[in-house]
């Protein structure tokens, strides 16, 4: 019995995991409609997250496009384009 519920959490993680991915990945879309995915190449996912929110403070634009995202959307999105980038 307490193998099917470790093995049952383990399932559930994972699929929340893959949520969380998917989201940021529909998030990121909103990204790709302004940049190319290889100008974060070499980047990993927390200097993507703080050279993001750097150009966020500096730009209406990207500021008009990002003021819904919380701190766990920057991660979320900045970890996926890095991902991305240096497949």
């Amino acid at each position: 019995m307490k193998n099917m519920i470790i093995s049952f959490t383990a399932v559930g993680l994972f699929a929340w995991h893959g949520l969380i991915l998917a989201d940021a990945g529909a998030t990121a879309e909103g990204c790709i409609d302004c940049h190319e995915v290889d100008e974060f190449e070499g980047m990993d996912a927390a200097a993507l997250e703080a050279a993001a929110k750097e150009a966020n403070a500096n730009n209406k634009m990207m500021a008009k496009a990002t003021k819904d995202l919380s701190d766990e959307d920057w991660q979320a999105v900045s970890a996926y384009l890095a991902a991305e980038a240096n497949k």
